[in-house]
């Protein structure tokens, strides 16, 4: 949204074509290539996926490190906090509380107004028919819900797809 802003993604080389086809970064690099980039780029940190050697690795590289977010954790094995991280503290990102804070700053109808633009834009580029950003897979019963969370563990699952899982054997 802020064309002076550069937007770097990090992801695996598996994910790469992926992140590229959101539209949302500027350039897409793998985990690999953090060194390529300026050691003084002043940045901040949003992490999706909860990676903690590369959380160290990014607040031990770059100097400039103004903010670190974390907002997700697929990585539930290495979510251990930043206490002994070089630069800011990471923070968990909330949602709940971020609205609060915009409904203080905005008022009701500002955040409202904002929100639905936001959420329309948002719907419009995610629901593109020939590049949705995710495509529902529904899976029922034991064999079928075991085979897709071995999928999505063993790193082997298509990033576009939502797995929806059912023990009940009844969507067969």
């Amino acid at each position: 949204q802020r064309p002076e802003v550069e937007v770097v993604g990090l992801t695996s080389p598996a994910n790469v074509a992926f992140c590229e086809s959101l539209g949302v970064y500027s350039r897409v690099l793998t985990y690999d290539q953090l060194d390529t980039l300026p050691a003084d780029t002043p940045c901040v940190y949003v992490d999706f996926a909860g990676n903690g050697a590369l959380r160290k690795a990014i607040h031990s590289r770059f100097s400039a490190l103004a903010y670190s977010c974390s907002i997700g954790g697929t990585h539930v094995d290495q979510l251990a906090g930043g206490r002994d991280l070089p630069g800011p503290r990471p923070v968990l990102f909330f949602a709940p509380a971020q609205a609060k804070k915009r409904h203080g700053d905005w008022g009701a109808a500002g955040f409202n107004e904002r929100m639905a633009q936001a959420w329309h834009a948002f719907i419009q580029q995610v629901s593109q028919p020939s590049a949705p950003w995710l495509v529902v897979q529904h899976h029922s019963g034991l064999e079928a819900v075991q085979a897709a969370h071995a999928l999505v563990l063993g790193g082997r699952g298509d990033p576009r797809l939502g797995h929806m899982l059912s023990l009940s054997d009844e969507g067969q």
